[in-house]
């Protein structure tokens, strides 16, 4: 994609303005220069598809996609900074004023997926006139058909029907109607089966104008299985959707060596700075850079196309004082690099978190390959009621998952913090709060120029861990339950591995049996996997779980859950702007 960077910057100034939402507007006055003569031209189809990748920046890895996202699920709490600047998304923290602040919050999402939705279209339909070489061709349409077929998947499981859209509109319309979701399915499929074939095995491969992190037959077998499965739990459902998935799936595995993929060893090795580059078990991404001008990168930036998951699951510990909980005394730790800035946006929910998906710290190393739990002191002449702190040394925090010990609390010289329920059966105990809390760690950049600059490492959407999950879960819904349990046990086994002191029976306690295989285990085993990741409100909901789950685990969020709340809300902005025809039904509830 790198080589197309100014073409990105092309198309962002001639994008769709006068296609927004669902292909509707009021001012009738053309404001777009992009037309069939410019999308039948090469420079037309790359400039296209590397606008609509430049895009992608647009939603995932900012703030309000974060909460868009982990808010108002099992495994994640709100941050105490996630109301910093009245961010409406934050109100998904716990289902209340969901429809005022929210609505138009959530067109900027339509706007970008149908802009883009309308870009890709033009390209599938003019483009075939711009390369006499076929395969050249067929290697581009490929990648629009991919694009279109992730935004439109990405819709389909949010919003339910959505408006359904596949040819160039260049022209003023005042009407739109929702598709059926069986029609919005169907094309997704149809899109991403061509894909699957068409694209490039690896990325850059037989010179394909598109590497680095774009997408390739891996990623559109990804997408395929998670679109039947999906499906096949949904009211389109098919008969053949959950065994389309399993096979789907097990194909990717069985190639994996044809599209350069695999599991590391070592679970930590999946999420390293140095294997960013050539991650593999990274299928698609979207890419960050610090150029300024081509990346989308501006430093100190805590808004806009930037990559903020390095710092979004940070807890504030700055302000940790010598003497907490009095007040008064320096803090322990300065904001660096290392530690990351503290936004403290989103916390683990330790109810679930700490006494459910990751129980078994002994034999399964991800909790502590994906949670920082100590803070290292780095600010001399600190000195707390238990000693002085030496720097580079002395931890000046600690957040056991458990409680040390009487002797080791007294003897420690920083500040401990215990989960609340852990705290809660300790005398004279710091429980973790919505300001201090173990930070997700699989994110972190300490390659970023500033303290408080964005990160510039790739957001990475689909894992090839995530494949055995879905292949897993079809599997479960086809009562293959030895099938489940090999896949679950191939990351299970995985996740025993540590690089020392692992324990020599970690493996066998690690494999799941037929009988274990439930619902609520496979949804576990996904949290434990993939905490954090932009994925956990789509999980629920496409396993109709959300609500149950969110009632049982979630304290913020479950008084106030309605069953209508598995849909998000249609923008009241997208409806407002059909004034000729039937009116755009908002979804139930809202």
């Amino acid at each position: 994609m790198k080589s197309h960077k100014k073409l990105a910057i092309l198309f962002a100034a001639l994008s769709l303005v006068s296609v927004t939402g669902c292909q509707k507007i009021l001012d009738q006055n053309p404001k777009s220069n992009i037309t069939p003569n410019v999308l039948a031209s090469a420079g037309g189809v790359v400039g296209g598809i590397t606008g609509v990748y430049s895009d992608l920046r647009n939603l995932w890895g900012t703030e309000g996609f974060l909460y868009y996202t982990n808010f108002g699920v099992d495994e994640t709490l709100a941050g105490g900074g996630a109301s910093a600047g009245g961010v409406a998304f934050a109100t998904y923290k716990n289902y209340t004023n969901n429809v005022s602040d929210v609505y138009n919050a959530l067109g900027g999402v339509f706007n970008i997926a149908y802009q883009d939705i309308n870009t890709l279209n033009g390209v599938l339909q003019f483009g075939p006139a711009a390369f006499a070489d076929v395969p050249t061709r067929t290697a581009y349409l490929a990648q629009a058909k991919f694009l279109r077929a992730f935004y439109y998947f990405h819709l389909v499981q949010t919003f339910g029907a959505v408006p359904l859209h596949t040819t160039f509109i260049n022209s003023a319309t005042l009407s739109d109607s929702r598709a059926p979701i069986a029609d919005v399915y169907n094309q997704i499929i149809k899109d991403l089966t061509e894909a699957s074939t068409e694209l490039q095995d690896k990325p850059g491969q037989n010179g394909s104008p598109f590497a680095g992190h774009a997408a390739t037959k891996a990623s559109a077998l990804y997408l395929l299985s998670k679109a039947y499965l999906t499906r096949g739990w949904s009211t389109a459902a098919q008969s053949t959707d959950f065994q389309n998935a399993l096979t789907t799936a097990q194909t990717l595995i069985t190639n994996k060596a044809t599209y350069g993929v695999d599991l590391y060893q070592n679970y930590a090795d999946a999420y390293a700075l140095t294997n960013d580059l050539t991650n593999k078990e990274d299928l698609f991404a979207i890419e960050h850079s610090t150029d300024t001008k081509y990346g989308d990168f501006t430093p100190g930036a805590s808004g806009g196309k930037i990559n903020g998951w390095a710092y979004f699951f940070r807890p504030n510990y700055p302000t940790v004082n010598a003497n907490f909980p009095a007040s008064g005394g320096a803090s322990v730790m300065t904001r660096d690099i290392t530690n990351g800035r503290p936004f403290f946006r989103v916390r683990p929910n330790y109810d679930y978190v700490n006494n459910v998906a990751f129980a078994d710290k002994s034999n399964d190393y991800r909790y502590w390959n994906s949670f920082q739990t100590t803070w290292i002191a780095n600010t001399a002449s600190v000195t707390t009621p238990r000693g002085a702190l030496t720097v580079g040394t002395d931890t000046a925090i600690w957040m056991p998952p458990y409680d040390p010990g009487a002797d080791k609390r007294a003897s420690f010289k920083g500040v401990i913090f215990l989960p609340p329920s852990v705290a809660a059966g300790v005398s004279g105990a710091n429980a973790s709060t919505n300001t201090f809390f173990p930070a997700l760690k699989k994110f972190d950049d300490p390659s970023r120029p500033s303290v408080n600059d964005p990160s510039s490492r790739p957001v990475v959407l689909f894992r090839f861990s995530e494949v055995y999950l879905i292949a897993a879960e079809a599997a479960f819904k086809m009562n293959d339950l030895p099938t489940a349990a090999s896949m679950l046990n191939v990351l299970r086994t995985r996740a025993a591995f540590r690089t020392s002191n692992m324990p020599a029976n970690a493996v066998a306690n690690m494999q799941v049996t037929t009988d274990q295989v439930t619902l609520d285990f496979i949804l576990d085993e996904r949290t434990r996997e993939l905490y954090g990741e932009s994925l956990r409100w789509w999980d629920l909901t496409r396993t109709q779980s959300l609500v149950r789950r969110v009632k049982a685990y979630n304290a913020e969020a479950g008084p106030n859950i309605q069953d209508y709340m598995t849909l998000r809300p249609i923008p009241q902005t997208e409806i407002n702007l059909v004034t000729q025809g039937p009116p755009i039904p908002q979804n139930p509830g809202f």
